[in-house]
């Protein structure tokens, strides 16, 4: 929990799998990956790609050549002109405070894959999926 984990070099794999963990890859086609709750995954070389699978989890593409994937519930994720956004929507099946952990409580509902245009989907703003629609998330 709370872990960080970095790959600078190019093709450099980064993983953080506790809670609230950080993970970055900065190197040119690197991967990122952050699957507990409330982490963040960060992609900045070119064609790196960069995922959050837990809840409320938060994904970023810095390269235009890059894609970010929110795939946990209430998760969000931004990218620059030309990245790829992938977002999924989730129904809860019981109390979502108390059990977002147990994966037989969700349902995916839908999954879409976004380009940022820059007008219909703006750079460097968080986008999350609700009720089968692409949304603007909060910070």
């Amino acid at each position: 929990n709370c872990g960080a984990s970095s790959a600078t070099g190019n093709c450099g794999a980064s993983s953080a799998t506790g809670n609230y963990g950080a993970s970055s890859a900065t190197g040119n086609y690197g991967a990122s990956s952050a699957t507990g709750d409330y982490g963040a995954s960060s992609a900045t070389g070119n064609c790196g790609a960069s995922s959050a699978t837990g809840y409320k989890g938060a994904s970023s593409a810095e390269s235009p050549n890059a894609v970010a994937v929110a795939w946990g519930y209430k998760g969000k994720a931004k990218g620059v002109k030309g990245s790829f956004l992938v977002l999924a929507d989730w129904k809860c099946n019981g109390n979502e405070l108390s059990s977002h952990w147990k994966e037989d409580m969700w349902e995916l509902k839908d999954a879409v894959m976004v380009r940022v245009d820059g007008e219909t989907i703006k750079e460097d703003m968080w986008y999350t999926m609700v009720d089968g629609e692409v949304v603007e998330a909060e910070e």
